[in-house]
């Protein structure tokens, strides 16, 4: 892995390995995509100020988020179906994030249990959870949280309404999936990414069950048909606030009017996310909506940002805006795509080294520095205090 520099090196090689339509479901948008590249157009027009003669050799990247120290700002977004990247899927993401010091989210809709991830990376696993139409799917999920003593439970909460993704919809999408010709000559020219799948673990849902069983691929369609519900609202998130007594995260913040009725419902921290432009297209990016969502939130709970996260620099803009830490999900799928765990592992290493260089750049030295570095767009000025 030492020939990878970069994510998009890791996605290169992801894309020779995997067969087409599992690569456009990862990196691929709702409709016209024109939120999936919002995100990355809108974090490369961000820019940074550069110090000098500031002395950095001492420069370290730990932080802490909701009680949990990070060597890394950044946690791992909560990824349905990373079955079809690689078997060892979740576990070996968060295995990796785990080593990096970092968080892994699992995923409601993740292809392994949440206690097998667990087992994984133990006090390194925040689970993601749904408001499902049958409430008691939603209250075993949480009771299954609750024995694993994991510490944050983080509400999905843009997933009411579901879009379409085009990409998907031309490689005949849906479980199980219905593939054009193309698409089944060019899965078998990808022999190794078959024998995996048939050797691999199953495709179904790891925290579900239909009558004690897991969930077979032609059943997952109609259980979520069943389970979708577009009637959650702000009166759920105050009853699971009564009810979970550890963190509480809403994902999906994208203005100041949520983000204080989450502050006004005892939330302890806000994702500030558009699903990587996955749901609503033609939306703002997240790094656009951030500020705002820092103003309102004032300190009063944990700021957490992904969409277009690829670069350490990127991180950098992140918390230079406000957030506490930043999100991403693609990185370590297309790790995972192209060398299991070790891809993942990876991915951090390489996040990790860019942010330490862009932070000897802006004269920064600890990551409670960056708040202060785009103070000054146009230069900096004297009344900057450097952290050392």
């Amino acid at each position: 892995m030492r020939d990878i520099h970069s994510i998009d090196d890791l996605a290169r090689r992801a894309k020779r390995r995997l067969p087409g339509m599992v690569y456009d479901f990862i990196e691929g948008g709702a409709l016209d995509e024109l939120t999936l590249r919002r995100n990355r157009e809108a974090l490369e027009a961000q820019l940074l100020p550069q110090r000098v003669l500031v002395d950095t050799s001492q420069r370290h990247a730990t932080a802490s988020i909701l009680g949990t120290r990070l060597d890394l700002p950044l946690v791992v977004s909560p990824m349905g179906l990373l079955t079809v990247c690689h078997p060892d899927a979740d576990v070996a993401i968060a295995r990796a994030a785990a080593a990096a010091g970092s968080v892994f989210v699992h995923s409601p809709w993740s292809g392994c249990s949440l206690e097998e991830v667990a087992d994984a990376a133990p006090g390194r696993v925040w689970s993601q959870i749904a408001f499902w139409n049958d409430a008691s799917e939603t209250e075993r999920h949480i009771d299954r949280a609750e024995a694993l003593n994991i510490e944050t439970l983080v509400v999905a909460g843009d997933v009411a309404v579901s879009s379409k993704r085009d990409r998907d919809l031309r490689h005949g999408s849906g479980m199980p999936p219905r593939p054009p010709l193309r698409d089944i000559v060019d899965t078998a020219l990808h022999p190794g990414w078959v024998l995996r799948w048939l050797l691999g673990r199953r495709m179904t849902w790891g925290t579900y069950r239909i009558d004690g069983r897991p969930i077979r691929m032609r059943e997952m369609d109609a259980w979520m048909e069943r389970n979708s519900n577009q009637s959650a609202s702000w009166d759920d998130i105050a009853r699971l606030r009564g009810r979970w007594k550890g963190n509480l995260v809403v994902k999906g913040v994208m203005n100041h009017v949520d983000a204080r009725l989450a502050i006004d419902h005892g939330v302890d921290g806000v994702f500030v996310s558009n699903h990587g432009g996955r749901q609503f297209d033609g939306q703002i990016a997240t790094i656009e909506a951030l500020p705002a969502v820092v103003d309102a939130i004032d300190g009063r709970a944990a700021v957490i940002m992904d969409g277009g996260i690829r670069r350490g620099g990127d991180i950098a803009k992140t918390l230079s805006l406000g957030a506490d830490a930043a999100a991403a999900g693609r990185p370590f799928a297309l790790g995972l795509a192209a060398g299991g765990e070790r891809g993942a592992r990876r991915a951090f290493e390489l996040l990790h080294d860019e942010l330490l260089t862009v932070m000897g750049f802006l004269g920064v030295s600890r990551i409670e520095g960056l708040s202060e570095s785009l103070r000054a767009p146009d230069g900096p000025r004297d009344d900057i205090e450097v952290a050392s």
